[in-house]
């Protein structure tokens, strides 16, 4: 029995050195030559960036914010994307932004009203109004659908960083303020720059 649990651990470890291994060179699998690949596309990159720099292991992270123990091996694997809560909180624990963490966009600005994640319904409503679209009108231009539109605007969802940034590329806004009230929606006249490098720790007061 406890040979049979000593090779499954053997196994276990092994499997998590080449994740890390792997996402030390990571590039997204589904990179478009020739086109902008969207922002989200290096999240688990990142995260494993600023796991390792944080000098935690996945396990520690993932019981951190309340995730099964595998969960941010899983994320770092790249096999799914994580809600925006989940990164929210993943951001906190490990000290970086979260617009970085999801988008890889350093902005270092003010939060604006209404900030963080429970802030998106009452972002996207506004917004949708404010440019007289209904919900099918901008399911369709998200690809997406209108359901999926209720459901964020009310709460009823907290949808993962690929359909927000849908939705913000879409209504022409700033995916970091349509995700985290983080900076104005405006979109900036030229491109933000992208970093896969966590910014600079603020001052301390």
């Amino acid at each position: 029995m406890a040979t049979k649990v000593l090779e499954k651990w053997k196994i276990i470890e092994e499997i998590r050195r080449q994740v890390d291994g792997a996402n030390d060179r990571m590039l997204p699998s589904t990179v478009v030559r020739g086109r902008q690949n969207p922002l989200h596309h290096g999240f688990a990159g990142r995260l494993a960036q600023a796991r390792k720099a944080s000098r935690m292991t996945g396990a520690a992270l993932s019981l951190a914010v309340n995730m099964s123990v595998n969960a941010a091996w899983g994320l770092e694997a790249g096999g799914r994307l994580p809600r925006l809560d989940t990164v929210e909180k993943l951001a906190s624990v490990l000290k970086v932004s979260p617009c970085w963490l999801a988008y890889g966009v350093e902005l270092p600005c003010e939060a604006a009203e209404n900030a963080g994640v429970g802030g998106l319904p009452a972002r996207l409503l506004g917004l949708r109004q404010e440019r007289g679209l209904s919900r099918r009108e901008l399911g369709r231009m998200a690809g997406t659908s209108d359901n999926f539109v209720q459901m964020t605007e009310t709460g009823t969802t907290v949808p993962n960083i690929a359909k927000v940034e849908q939705l913000a590329k879409a209504l022409q806004v700033s995916v970091c303020w349509m995700a985290f009230g983080l900076g104005s929606p405006d979109l900036p006249a030229r491109r933000r720059p992208r970093s896969d490098t966590p910014p600079a720790p603020a001052p301390s007061a």
